[in-house]
């Protein structure tokens, strides 16, 4: 007779996944995100370093920066920051869950973009690409 009752809604029902990750790993990532200093959503940062890695367009792309850090804290490369921020903070069996779930969209963007001859060797590898011919 319960199972007809409507479900009442809780507040993680609203929450966003990666696709990919186990519960646990997407509570620990729910965990960090609640953190002040925490500098985004994660969620948000993956979907959009998917979107960059699988946009449209030429087989070489160039990284376009539509708006500046300041208007935007996603703008760029800074969403690949957020990310690899997590995998520093996350327990190791969630980091790793997250890094395998960005394995091919860091693939992906690394074939479609060009190495910067001219970046400072000590940049992250996502920095270090080409941003216009």
């Amino acid at each position: 007779m319960r199972r007809d009752l409507p479900r009442g809604r809780r507040p993680q029902d609203g929450r966003q996944v990666i696709p990919g990750l186990s519960g646990p790993a997407l509570a620990r990532i729910a965990r960090i995100e609640r953190r002040a200093s925490w500098p985004g959503p994660l969620f948000e940062a993956w979907g959009r370093w998917r979107a960059l890695a699988y946009q449209p367009g030429p087989w070489v792309m160039y990284a376009s920066d539509d708006c500046c850090a300041c208007c935007d804290p996603f703008a760029g490369a800074a969403v690949r920051e957020v990310l690899e921020a997590a995998c520093l903070v996350l327990p190791r069996p969630a980091a790793r869950e997250l890094r395998a779930v960005l394995a091919p969209l860091d693939a992906r963007f690394l074939a479609r973009t060009l190495p910067d001859p001219f970046a400072p060797p000590g940049d992250p590898w996502w920095t270090r690409r080409l941003e216009s011919a």
